[in-house]
């Protein structure tokens, strides 16, 4: 069947996809072959209408660039667009055409991939041609994101023909449909209170999704939905540092939609760019997978800037991992590359080391402990030791996507789930004063918070602990040695992936003095970096206590 040059271009994009004409990641092969076959589907309760997706791909010709070199230029859709406002618009109630399927979509896509160009277009759309006294909102994380796109909206209509924009009431923070007092477009968030509470939301953009870890905000945007003939609540967002959000769990569900994993009642649509599970994110080849704006308004040359640097410093990997490659990272500035972790497993020496080090780590009653045992062999030769506690019954309260690694830390050993629902805190000094048998500890680290109880009973048997304050000036310069040593592969371990896994759940704050500081991304409560706050604060007393070998000083003695 052939459509109209409007409607071209979504088809030849659907179908070049799906040859693999054009690459593009699973999730969108998969999305666009479900595309043609809704299309093509005479049973269903739905029947795509041309002429509903040609109406606001004729709205779009109207509008004109605002900002950067093309302002005042017409706005010229890419095939995918063309595509996603297809998908969107043209799926109609068989009985009744007067009835949009899709109610709920997704567009899953990097940084500067036009997101908020169509999220600007939709709003005005639907403000305009929507559901009579129609209510549109933007929301987000905060006041000056939530306005991004209201003020792009609102600039486009600035800029259209007088005849077309004079169809349009603007005022400084809202816009209006000539003729209709009671419609109304306005920006959202949580920072300034003004949600959704009250309202009868015709169409919620929820801009940067991913980011927005409050989820009563956008269910009572979706829940006000209720009573409206056409509701329309859009996901426009690139990848986060944490999955503990309403989106992520909307998307997910796509996700298993997609893969004929759940019911599809085809009232969900969405384009979810982003790379493969296996694909090298440094290989120029697999980018035009996740930037389908890549030669628009990306260009190759700055993706490849941006991965140049990913290599030469670990800390902005994750950033361009999920901001460029749009892939779920759990930091959002990476302290390390975890490689050069994972490239230091190996087995305990034999040799009496020439120190140890123990520093232990203690949360919340119900959270995870963390002691490690740090020997020194030489001033760049360490094997790190870990052991972790956790209440019984914590084990519970830990979320789904992180279960597995907690049982699987469990069967290793490294993890010793304590009975009850508190930390035992008799079974953690009984494991240190066990470790100081063992081996000739030099000093026992400890963070003050709740350690209180333990520190005095460690003392009183003689034992040599050391407060470790857990301020930027104490952990600075540990930190640094931290990543040196780590970047070196000079910290030896068993390569056991609960470890793995908290190291590659630290960020990296730096003040403007140069220190820094390791830890937890803030944006994932869920996340553990408890380990390797112990193993920075054992690096902590290793400086505190200089490093003497055999050779009296001398690294090496010619003669």
């Amino acid at each position: 069947m052939s459509y109209s040059p409007l409607l071209n271009p979504a088809f030849e994009y659907a179908v070049a996809v799906t040859r693999g004409d054009i690459a593009a990641c699973e999730d969108v092969k998969l999305a666009c072959q479900r595309f043609l076959d809704m299309v093509e589907r005479k049973d269903a309760a739905y029947e795509f209408v041309p002429a509903k997706a040609e109406h606001i791909l004729k709205f779009v010709k109207f509008c004109r660039h605002v900002k950067g070199p093309d302002a005042g230029k017409p706005i010229e859709l890419q095939p995918f667009q063309v595509m996603y406002l297809a998908g969107v618009y043209g799926f109609r109630d068989r009985r009744d055409h007067t009835f949009r399927w899709v109610t709920d979509v997704i567009l899953f896509v990097p940084r500067k991939s036009g997101k908020t160009t169509i999220a600007s277009i939709i709003a005005l759309y639907e403000l305009q041609f929507g559901d009579a006294g129609a209510e549109v909102f933007t929301l987000a994380t905060n006041r000056d994101q939530a306005s991004i796109c209201f003020d792009s909206s609102k600039a486009i209509v600035e800029n259209m023909r007088p005849e077309l924009g004079a169809k349009f009431i603007a005022y400084r923070s809202e816009l209006k449909k000539a003729g209709d007092s009671t419609s109304t477009y306005r920006a959202l968030s949580r920072e300034n209170r003004k949600t959704g509470d009250g309202k009868n939301p015709s169409c919620a953009m929820i801009d940067e999704a991913a980011q927005i870890t409050e989820r009563q905000s956008i269910e009572v945007l979706h829940s006000g939905m209720g009573a409206r003939k056409n509701p329309l609540r859009m996901y426009l967002t690139t990848a986060s540092f944490t999955k503990e959000t309403k989106f992520f769990e909307d998307l997910s569900h796509f996700r298993s939609v997609l893969r004929g994993a759940a019911a599809d009642s085809y009232r969900w649509f969405g384009l979810l760019y982003s790379i493969d599970p296996g694909d090298n994110w440094a290989d120029p080849a697999v980018w035009g997978k996740a930037n389908p704006m890549l030669g628009v308004s990306v260009t190759t040359q700055h993706i490849q800037q941006m991965a140049e640097e990913a290599s030469a410093k670990p800390a902005s990997l994750n950033e361009f991992l999920c901001k460029q490659l749009n892939i779920y990272v759990s930091a959002n500035s990476a302290w390390v590359d975890r490689r050069y972790w994972d490239d230091s497993v190996q087995v305990i020496p034999m040799d009496k080391p020439e120190s140890t080090f123990v520093a232990f780590d203690l949360a919340h009653t119900r959270d995870l402990n963390a002691v490690c045992t740090l020997h020194r062999y030489s001033e760049e030769d360490f094997y790190a030791k870990f052991q972790f506690f956790l209440p019984e019954e914590s084990i519970e309260l830990i979320p789904n996507h992180y279960k597995s690694i907690f049982l699987q830390a469990h069967a290793s050993g490294i993890l010793r789930l304590t009975p009850g629902n508190v930390t035992d805190l008799n079974e953690i000094e009984s494991y240190i004063k066990q470790e100081c048998e063992t081996h000739s500890v030099k000093e026992i680290g400890y963070d003050p918070y709740n350690a209180a109880a333990l520190v005095a009973n460690l003392y009183a048997d003689g034992l040599p602990v050391k407060k470790v304050g857990q301020g930027m000036a104490m952990l600075s310069n540990p930190s640094k040695t931290t990543e040196q040593l780590i970047l070196k592969k000079a910290i030896h371990h068993d390569g056991n992936p609960f470890v793995g896994w908290q190291l590659g759940n630290c960020e990296v704050y730096t003040d403007v003095n140069g220190n820094v500081k390791v830890r937890k991304n803030e944006a994932d409560p869920s996340a553990k970096v408890d380990g390797i706050i112990a193993m920075i604060m054992a690096l902590h007393c290793h400086l505190d206590n200089v490093f003497v070998s055999d050779s009296f000083g001398f690294r090496a003695i010619e003669w």
